[in-house]
């Protein structure tokens, strides 16, 4: 009995580890993706200017 709990906690926890390490990887690569995207429209507007 003790065991089936002991697993149950270890799988909990890990679930949680996995959910917050995808979430903080979708954060970072949206901000990433987001600054290219501001940098690419900030040197085409220096190119259409230029």
């Amino acid at each position: 009995m003790r065991y089936v709990i002991m697993i149950q906690i270890v799988s909990v926890i890990t679930l949680i580890l996995l959910g917050a390490s995808a979430m903080f990887a979708w954060l970072q690569n949206r901000s990433f993706q987001e600054s290219l995207e501001l940098d690419n429209t900030s040197l085409s507007r220096l190119y259409q200017n230029g």
